[in-house]
């Protein structure tokens, strides 16, 4: 089980509300234990809306605040917006130079982030910003990736624990339940993604109850855990 809280963490996630929808009680949690948390949101969310009036310029710019917003509610300590296009995001030698430079300033214990090995996943950008998120893990501590962030000044540095949110392999729960009613606060201030908050609450508490059903929880989330320097994986 999810006991721990890390020191430092890197949420990695394509849209703003992924982080909410499928992390928001354990990182409510951990931030309540002192854990100092940093999101980075790789896309603009510039196709988050079936409102084609919306410019797209405006909705960017309500995405970015109702993340604030939201990230604000969860005690996380800041949000990076890295500006993809919202499903054009890809697994490029940019992104990942991008996230390893995050890496880098943030220097996270863990890293949360998509897993890009669900079967069936059909979001693009859920794969991309997996992808390159543990792309930028392996690479953050090797002094070859990247030697000009080093001579910036940056040092390398080692994740210890990279935790894949919406898996189908999950292998640790955390038990969410006295943080729930704060991650359907954050959820909730995505205006522009939650037009029906009862309805939302209604499946949100229906999925996160099943995960915690099992292990003797009222709520939780799962999380496939990754320790990338086990020795025994090398």
């Amino acid at each position: 089980m999810g006991d721990h809280a890390p020191k430092r963490v890197l949420v990695v996630f394509a849209h703003p509300d992924d982080a909410e929808f499928t992390s928001g009680g354990t990182l409510a949690l951990w931030a309540s234990r002192g854990s100092e948390i940093h999101y980075a949101v790789c896309t603009d969310g510039s196709k988050g809306s079936v409102d084609g009036d919306i410019p797209g310029e405006e909705l960017i710019l309500r995405r970015q605040a109702e993340q604030r917003d939201a990230a604000t509610v969860l005690g996380i300590r800041d949000v990076a917006f890295l500006g993809r296009t919202d499903g054009g995001l890809v697994a490029d030698p940019e992104l990942r130079a991008e996230l390893v430079r995050l890496i880098r300033i943030r220097r996270p214990l863990a890293l949360l982030t998509w897993d890009p090995w669900r079967p069936y996943q059909l979001h693009s950008d859920h794969r991309a910003a997996g992808q390159t998120a543990l792309d930028a893990v392996m690479a953050a501590e090797n002094a070859r990736y990247f030697p000009e962030q080093l001579a910036e000044g940056l040092t390398r540095h080692r994740v210890e624990e990279v935790y894949l949110f919406g898996t189908d392999s999950p292998d640790l729960w955390v038990d969410i339940s006295d943080t729930f009613e704060r991650k359907l606060s954050a959820i909730a201030r995505h205006r522009s993604q939650v037009s029906d908050i009862a309805a939302i609450e209604r499946q949100i508490g229906s999925w996160n109850g099943h995960l915690g059903e099992s292990k003797g929880f009222t709520y939780a989330e799962a999380f496939k855990l990754l320790r990338p320097h086990c020795e025994i994986c090398r």
